[in-house]
């Protein structure tokens, strides 16, 4: 994801004038989205943001940057004094939002715009309702309605999270996963399903295995210590990834754990394709060749055997390398959600962690 160096400064003229005795809600926008065409929903999403936010009392101040650093930046400086940071996009800009505001009481809103929106789809925020979004957003900020979250972690332990430290919504994708996420980036085609769909079917034809060795802190605590030669390593925090695949279809958002993903061994092409067709659904977690399991950390490096693992992807977003160590930060996003919603997340929730149906 790339941001925009000529986003619309226009957004703040007459932020003054927008009655704002409750408080500034900051916004980062991404108008390069969706192969550059973002420019409009961006817009739309500014003016129903301050036509909605504005009715409840709350200002709208625009802090998009001129690259994802800057933006990240400006949101960083912005959650001191604003009531709420609000992302406009997909999954990209989810990512610099959760690292805005993770760990801290500022909430996060989302208007889900892009070309995955994985991490709003898991948690039932509207896709692509500009509108519904910004209203849903205005209520949240009116009675305070939030949900706590937890995140996942990512750093580089050779160096003390020098070189990697950043939080992650959705997934950690390690392995041919990272392949099919980073191919799908680069494609031109106008959906994110077509273009998650073509990536799996071009790296599927050539799936190979990589050589890890992982330091795992089970759920119950013990330790295993082992090495991985395998096409598929993924750690997720949520269910969704790739517009819509099932990955880890038992995750939850709120139980400070992580899930472990892996293949057992390397399927064939017609194999790998047809695990991916039931990934869509959830359903892939019954072959024999998947591996799946729920943990508080991992550390993981490349040993050196197989095919080179790719560049490291986080909620869609290119993080670097090989080694990191994975861990979950227990309640650490305040998303904001509307006063029902919220209820109906109560109620799943509670359910889910009482083992009743739902």
């Amino acid at each position: 994801m790339t941001l925009a160096a000529d986003h619309d400064n226009h957004h703040d003229r007459g932020a003054s004038a927008v009655p704002h005795r409750r408080g500034i809600v900051a916004v980062l926008t991404n108008p390069a989205a969706d192969n550059g065409h973002g420019s409009h929903a961006s817009r739309k999403a500014v003016a129903a943001l301050r036509e909605a936010c504005g009715r409840h009392g709350f200002a709208v101040v625009d802090v998009t940057g001129h690259s994802r650093d800057e933006s990240l930046e400006n949101a960083c400086r912005a959650i001191t004094h604003a009531k709420a940071l609000v992302v406009v996009g997909g999954d990209g800009m989810v990512s610099i939002g959760v690292n805005a505001v993770a760990d801290c009481d500022v909430p996060l809103g989302i208007i889900a715009c892009g070309s995955g929106n994985d991490f709003a789809r898991g948690v039932e925020l509207p896709i692509g309702r500009i509108a519904t979004s910004a209203e849903g957003i205005a209520a949240a900020l009116s009675y305070d309605s939030t949900i706590v979250l937890d995140l996942g972690h990512v750093r580089s332990p050779e160096d003390g999270g020098h070189r990697i430290d950043t939080f992650f919504a959705g997934m950690l994708n390690c392995s041919i996963d990272a392949a099919i996420n980073d191919r799908a980036n680069q494609s031109r085609l106008p959906f994110g399903t077509l273009r998650y769909l073509e990536a799996g079917i071009r790296e599927a034809a050539h799936v190979g295995n990589y050589g890890f060795h992982v330091a795992v802190t089970n759920d119950d605590y013990s330790v295993d210590d082992y090495d991985l030669l395998t096409p598929l390593l993924a750690i997720a925090n949520a269910v969704y990834i790739g517009s819509g695949i099932q990955a880890s279809p038992d995750s939850d958002l709120d139980d400070g754990l992580l899930e472990m993903l892996w293949a057992k061994w390397l399927p064939t092409a017609p194999a790998a394709l047809r695990i991916l067709a039931k990934a869509y659904r959830g359903e892939h977690l019954d072959e024999p060749v998947i591996g799946y399991r729920r943990i508080r950390s991992i550390t993981i490096n490349a040993t050196g055997e197989g095919k080179e693992p790719p560049v490291l992807m986080s909620d869609g977003e290119c993080i670097g390398t090989l080694p990191v160590t994975v861990d979950v930060h227990s309640k650490a996003l305040r998303l904001l959600v509307p006063p029902a919603a919220r209820e109906h997340w109560n109620i799943v929730e509670d359910n889910r962690h009482t083992g009743e149906d739902h």
